[in-house]
Parts: C-alpha cells; structure tokens; sequence
C-alpha cells in the first residue's frame, strides 16, 4: 500500500469522529417525541410512527447493506444523510398525519444506509492498514464522542431552546449538513468481490446468499446478534419513552431533558471504559454481569421520584455492552459481507423495536407511561433469564480468539 493510502485510511478514522459528532448534534433527539404530543397528536400516534420507522428500518436493512457493500460504504452513509433531509422539511412543513408517516419512513430508511455501512467503513479502514484489532478502541472513542454530542445538544436545548422545536429542527439541518461533507472527504475502502461476467442483478443475488450464510453458519455470531437486538431495543424504548415518563412524574421539559443529558454522559463513560473492562473481566463474565446489573436498572426506574438514578445508570451499561459485543460480532465477519451482515442486526432491532415500542404507546395512553415501563421491564428480565439459560447451556461460545467465517 502506497504511503499516501495509508494516511487516507488513518484519516477515516478522525473524519468519521467529526462525522459522529455532527451527526450527533440532533437538537431533535429529545423533543422530537413532545414535540408531536404539543401538536396534538396522542402516545398510541407517537407508538405508530415510532413503529413505521422500525418497520421501514426492517425492510430496508439488508438492500441498504447490500447497497454499501457493492457501491460503497461512502456512497450510502451519504444517501443516509439525504434520505434525513426529506424528514427533517416534513416535519417542519407538514402536521398532515399521512406525510408525517412517510417522513418517519424517510427517517427510517436514512438510518439503515448509516447502520451497517457506518461501523463496516471504520472496520475496514483499520483492516486496509492492519490495524483492526484496535476496533474496539476506535469505536468505544466513537461512542464517545456521540455521546458528548448527545450531552451538549440535551444540555443546550434544555437551558436555550426548551419549547422550540421548529429551531432543533433547523440546528439539526445545519449540522447534518456538515456530518455530509465529513463523509464526503472520506476514502473509500476495497470491497473484494467475484463480479467477473456478473450482472448487477446477479450480484446483489449472490451477496444476500452470501450474507444469509455468514449469519446462519456461526451459531455464536447469530446468538450475538439476536442478544443485542432484544437488549438494546428496550433500552431505545426506555429512552423515547422517558420524554413522556419523567413529565408523568412531574419534571419539567428542561429536567426531563437533563435527565436525558445525564444518561448520555455515563454512556460516554461506558464507552471510554469499554476496552479496559473487557480486557480486566472478559467475555463470559462480562455476558453475564452487565445484562443482570442492566434489569435491576431497568426495575429502579419506577421508583417515583428516584427513577432517574436507574435511568442514568442504564446509559452506563448501555453503552459499554454495545461497544464489546459489536467488537466480537465484527470479529466473525468477512470483509465483503460486513455492512449487509451489520444491517442484519439492524432489522433484527427494529423486528423488536415494532412490537415493544407502540406495546408502550398503547399502555401510557390506556392506563399510564408508569404501565408501559414496568411492561418493558418484565420484558427485558424475560430475556435476560433466557440469555443466563443460554450461558449455562454453553450455547454461547466464549472463546475470545475467533476466526472469520468463510463463504
């Protein structure tokens, strides 16, 4: 590899921390839910376009992997950004039920070009100059990083912006745009494929039989991906939903949003912390503990009053668990494959994500948002008691040096 590659590779890395943090600096992403509810609209109608975007986020994960791994990982985080700019003009523009839905479907498909092809242009860009283990570093920098972006935006918006929503909206039009020409500077990385005589309906054939086998031929990357998706979609609903809980409890939008702030920075914590406490504790224990400590968090937030504490401690764990378990799932995948297999997990999410989310809606509104988040917390023990079964049973194998899977 030419020098100059190389710094272009090593450049990757810095150009997509300035691409988190712009991209970061939604203004949206702690009032977008109120701001429907100002507008009229019920919790079941916030359950229902939660739901469209996770199903728009289901049907359109793998093609859009697809997309980045035969055009490019650069080509379709900067349709992601594209695709976000038609929701941002239909939520300013629009209060019409129908256009909201097909905003939140926009929103939607924009997150699924980022999802796979997001962490798949990092991973490669280490492996292009061999330095792939240092992944889990990089992205525990980049978890980081969105979530200082996170904080100052929650923090800001709380003391200046608080009730000015058509404002947010137009901030996160402005930093978006920057977030696009961060990509834009970016090299692409090599993607290896046997395109030789094929035609492009050929090869995006070949790529999802070729993805389904990644994912299907390694028990262990399966059940690490489903492990994530059934632990991370209530945690994104715990999340959403808290800009409607803690005003149940009485908190002003300013304190609800400085809860939001605080959750977002143990997260940065736990995403600074997460290569360290991995190499201290290891897979096995690491499988076991966070999940359990997870459920008691989830449990702490009914405590009237108190619950906040759970919440925030919540983004901690959150982020840690995120950061080492994609690090092992990255691990087991080939390079040609990575985005599409990466979007896998992303509709495995929103298949959760569709049934838990609007579930909460319809229980805040029929009885109280107190309702919806003990629903979720049963929820989420269920699994956990599943995934402890699981360990037990020796299903998840927890051998730290794994090779690649082979198509």
């Amino acid at each position: 590899m030419l020098p100059i590659e190389k710094k272009q590779y090593k450049r990757n890395v810095i150009l997509d921390y300035l691409h988190m943090f712009f991209r970061s600096s939604n203004f949206t992403h702690g009032i977008w839910a109120a701001f429907l509810l100002v507008k009229g609209f019920t919790l079941i109608d916030v359950g229902i376009f939660e739901m469209v975007f996770h199903i728009s986020g289901l049907i359109m994960e793998v093609p859009t992997g697809v997309i980045g791994d035969l055009l490019g990982r650069k080509t379709s985080r900067l349709l992601g950004i594209l695709t976000y700019f038609i929701y941002i003009a239909i939520m300013l523009f629009s209060m019409n039920y129908l256009l909201i839905l097909i905003g939140f479907i926009f929103c939607g498909i924009s997150y699924t070009f980022e999802s796979g092809s997001g962490d798949a242009l990092v991973y490669d860009s280490l492996k292009e100059i061999g330095e792939e283990h240092n992944f889990m570093k990089v992205n525990g920098i980049r978890e980081v990083v969105y979530q200082v972006a996170t904080v100052l935006v929650l923090f800001i918006t709380g003391l200046f912006l608080a009730g000015k929503h058509n404002t947010d909206f137009y901030l996160t039009a402005g930093m978006f745009v920057i977030a696009f020409i961060m990509i834009f500077m970016m090299k692409e990385t090599h993607i290896p494929h046997e395109t030789k005589g094929k035609s492009f309906k050929q090869r995006i054939n070949d790529h999802f039989i070729k993805t389904w086998k990644v994912v299907t031929s390694s028990k262990r990357l399966t059940l690490l991906i489903v492990i994530g998706a059934l632990l991370f979609a209530p945690v994104t609903s715990l999340f959403i939903w808290a800009q409607a809980y803690f005003q149940y409890q009485g908190f002003t939008e300013n304190w609800m949003l400085y809860f939001l702030a605080l959750h977002s920075l143990t997260a940065a914590i736990g995403g600074l912390m997460a290569q360290r406490v991995e190499k201290k504790f290891g897979e096995k224990s690491l499988m076991v503990v966070l999940p359990i400590v997870l459920v008691i968090c989830f449990w702490a937030t009914l405590i009237p009053k108190y619950g906040f504490i759970g919440f925030v401690i919540v983004g901690f764990i959150d982020s840690l668990f995120y950061v080492v378990l994609f690090d092992y799932i990255n691990r087991l995948i080939p390079s040609e494959t990575r985005a599409s297999v990466l979007s896998f997990f992303g509709m495995c999410f929103s298949l959760v994500m569709i049934f838990t989310f609007p579930i909460m809606g319809w229980i805040g509104e029929m009885s109280s948002i107190w309702y919806a988040y003990l629903f979720i917390a049963i929820i989420i023990t269920i699994v956990v008691i599943i995934l402890m079964l699981i360990i037990k049973n020796n299903h998840l194998d927890t051998n730290k040096e794994v090779l690649e899977v082979k198509t």
